[in-house]
């Protein structure tokens, strides 16, 4: 059951991941501190490494991941993913990583406003959520300006930090706040 199909914007192209990308993907942000700061995960320190997560993702694509590797001009420059996607309850949260090198050019928020809206009229989903660090402004913004809400705070345990206790904000758009 594939569901992650490819969305052409007006400066991106999301696909599915290939296990070829990974060096481009390691290269561009899998490895960069700055870009996985606020990640759940560490920098990878090899190719191998961000090889071995891409296999992993180019297998669940036939369980109906939702996984898109953003690219600019063919280039890999981030990706886009339902990291946790819950059918059964109608909802799913989102996590994305983009390349430092396009950061401040609008197409996180492009790929997000892309995504958001092929979930809503490829599900019945009613709404989508992301969290982002307190700390994260780039990426409150970027939700901000892709109509997601502010919806509540919450304080967990980061296990990338040796558990320092972190504060998130929840975002959330609703299936009635997208024009599809």
């Amino acid at each position: 059951m594939i569901r992650t199909f490819p969305i052409q914007t007006s400066n991106l192209h999301l696909r599915q991941f290939v296990v070829a990308d990974a060096e481009r993907a390691y290269e561009n942000w899998m490895s960069d501190p700055d870009v996985t700061e606020f990640a759940t995960w560490n920098p990878h320190r090899s190719v191998e490494e961000s090889e071995a997560i891409i296999k992993e993702w180019v297998q669940l694509y036939e369980y109906g991941s939702l996984d898109w590797c953003i690219t600019l001009k063919q280039e890999p420059i981030g990706s886009i993913t339902a990291v946790q996607d819950f059918p059964e309850k109608r909802y799913c949260e989102l996590g994305y990583c983009l390349s430092k090198d396009q950061w401040g050019k609008g197409y996180m928020t492009e790929a997000v406003r892309a995504v958001t809206s092929y979930i809503f009229r490829s599900t019945d989903y009613l709404w989508v959520q992301a969290r982002c660090d307190s700390e994260n402004h780039g990426s409150r913004r970027c939700l901000e300006k892709c109509n997601y809400r502010h919806v509540a705070d919450i304080e967990l345990p980061c296990e990338k930090r040796k558990g320092e206790i972190r504060r998130y904000h929840m975002m959330r758009i609703d299936r009635g706040d997208v024009i599809l």
